[in-house]
């Protein structure tokens, strides 16, 4: 393309618009045959605001904003010659199809954010999907904040880490969030930008995350978990309406299950179900691992059965859903809502219950996976065992729910390690 092609952005005068600036054209050159043609862009100038943008005069100060401008046309240019590079031999034609088609915005963080996220939806990860759209429109608002002329676009090379160190700051500062959201936002990005370097659609060197560049905050979850005293009042409380019973008994279920998370339990088949036995793969193993998936297999307990017994639909089929919660019938996105809209009842209703006894008000649903983790670790002293009943990938995943030592036993040791002063 070096030789046979060239590629300026030149303004189109043939044509003023009424407010009295003219559109910018791509104009491309084609050498042999001699032959020239302009292609549309979405921006437009008078001649001051196109000579002061592209012909910057030597040691004039300048506006950030005049400099931002010219860096969008710079990339404007780029993306041109590197569609028209790609095209042996030249065609206009080819060359006005694949600039504006959908490929020529490969380069475009937001819309490998949308092809992501109807993957994601495609495979049912509704939930992950949503995680995604948060991100993208959190980064949408922060551009807009920043006054970038077309914030629903990011190319992927002005995502560096002054951009990255600046949106931090932004949702720190003027949007008073915290330190995890920030993270919850920067990874979905950064998962972005490595299909893209995966893809061949940036290269390494434009990578901005990791050593020596912009590392994603994280912060310590809180250890959200029951003790055996607080686990006692909870299960012998009375219920004062039916839905704190039912809240009751599906939290301790999800307690007994090995923590199991409301998804899961919602995702229940009758083919789970074998005797004293349950038998079953978390949705989120199924979803992340392709080979070596290991069930997680309970040994039901009477109040287990008890549970079990009171809320089963008892169809018969071996395919129906044990509770009832979801259906086949649905769709992923109808099933993501129902098991959500099921976790805040519980949530809702076993926070209500913990109040009336006296009990954190804080408690939710996942508290049960938290407690369970945190009581078997204490009583069994093994985080191997905790690590295979909850069905972590790792020691580290299952030492963010342990929610670490009572005041009592910190007590104990700091005594003990001092029963030198009676020798």
């Amino acid at each position: 393309m070096k030789d046979e092609v060239s590629i300026i952005l030149s303004l189109d005068k043939r044509r003023i618009k009424t407010n009295g600036k003219f559109p910018l054209k791509i104009c491309v050159s084609q050498r042999y045959p001699k032959k020239q043609k302009y292609f549309s862009t979405k921006y437009e100038y008078s001649e001051e605001e196109y000579l002061e943008i592209l012909y910057p005069e030597k040691g004039k100060r300048e506006k950030s904003s005049i400099k931002k401008e010219r860096e969008e046309l710079i990339l404007v240019e780029k993306k041109a010659a590197d569609v028209a590079t790609k095209i042996i031999p030249f065609d206009f034609a080819v060359f006005e199809k694949k600039l504006y088609s959908k490929q020529s915005s490969e380069s475009d963080a937001f819309y490998q954010y949308d092809l992501y996220i109807k993957k994601l939806k495609n495979e049912g990860a509704i939930k992950t999907a949503s995680n995604y759209e948060c991100s993208k429109k959190a980064l949408i608002k922060f551009q807009e904040y920043k006054k970038i002329k077309f914030p629903h676009l990011l190319d992927f090379r002005s995502i560096n880490v002054q951009y990255l160190d600046d949106f931090e700051k932004y949702f720190l500062e003027v949007k008073e969030g915290s330190i995890s959201t920030v993270g919850s936002y920067t990874r979905p990005l950064r998962a972005i930008f490595r299909i893209a370097v995966d893809s061949n659609i940036i290269t390494e060197n434009f990578y901005p995350f990791g050593k020596n560049k912009y590392v994603i905050p994280s912060s310590s979850k809180v250890k959200k978990a029951l003790t055996k005293e607080q686990l006692d009042i909870l299960y012998n409380s009375t219920p004062l309406t039916p839905q704190q019973e039912i809240a009751k008994d599906f939290w301790f279920f999800s307690y007994i299950c090995y923590g199991m998370n409301v998804k899961d339990i919602c995702l229940l088949r009758n083919e789970n179900i074998d005797g004293e036995i349950l038998q079953f793969n978390r949705a989120k193993t199924k979803k992340n691992k392709r080979t070596n998936i290991r069930p997680i297999v309970i040994y039901l307990n009477d109040e287990a059965k008890r549970i079990l017994l009171k809320y089963s639909l008892k169809s018969g089929l071996k395919r129906d859903f044990v509770f009832g919660k979801i259906s086949d019938n649905m769709s992923a996105e109808q099933q993501r809502s129902a098991i959500d809209a099921f976790n805040k009842f519980i949530s809702q209703h076993i926070k209500k219950l913990a109040v009336s006894v006296g009990l954190d008000n804080d408690i939710s649903a996942l508290w049960a996976r938290h407690s369970f983790a945190t009581m078997l670790i204490r009583t069994r002293g093994s985080k191997v065992e905790a690590q295979e009943c909850l069905g972590h990938s790792s020691m580290k995943v299952t030492e963010g729910y342990y929610s670490g030592f009572t005041a009592e036993t910190m007590k104990d040791i700091s005594s003990s390690i001092m029963t030198f002063k009676n020798n």
